[in-house]
């Protein structure tokens, strides 16, 4: 199975904001002081919240900070929350896939990240004006 960062699968359920199968990079710290981050990424992506693959189990509840790293964007810092965590095993890995919900972010930054999404769910469509524009 080969990994392609930075591409995007649209996958609608009931969530309330639209979630993207996307490989990103992320830095993350269990302490919410100065202790150095650890690299990891992304298996989903949504307005809400996200999926990790970490390389331990980390109990519901425990709050954790990130630093996601969009394309051509600031990183995003944030305050999560674990919603649940899953061990995923296979032959070449052990991780634990770990669902976080946002606890803690700036209005900005979710605006930022929910308009990336959206422009991962439909990358080649032009926005409406500029389609016009194009048009005439």
């Amino acid at each position: 199975m080969s990994e392609q960062t930075g591409m995007a699968h649209t996958q609608f359920s009931r969530r309330r904001d639209p979630r993207i199968n996307i490989t990103l990079p992320v830095e993350y710290t269990m302490s919410m002081d100065l202790a150095p981050s650890l690299p990891s990424k992304t298996g989903t992506l949504g307005g809400g919240g996200l999926m990790l693959y970490l390389p331990m189990a980390v109990p519901v509840d425990r709050l954790m900070k990130l630093k996601i790293s969009l394309p051509g964007r600031p990183a995003i810092p944030c305050t999560v929350r674990v919603v649940w965590t899953e061990l995923l095993t296979g032959l070449e890995r052990s991780d634990f896939m770990t669902g976080v919900a946002f606890d803690q972010i700036a209005d900005g930054d979710l605006d930022r990240l929910r308009s990336f999404i959206k422009g991962q769910q439909n990358p080649s469509e032009l926005p409406t004006a500029l389609y016009r524009h194009t048009l005439e």
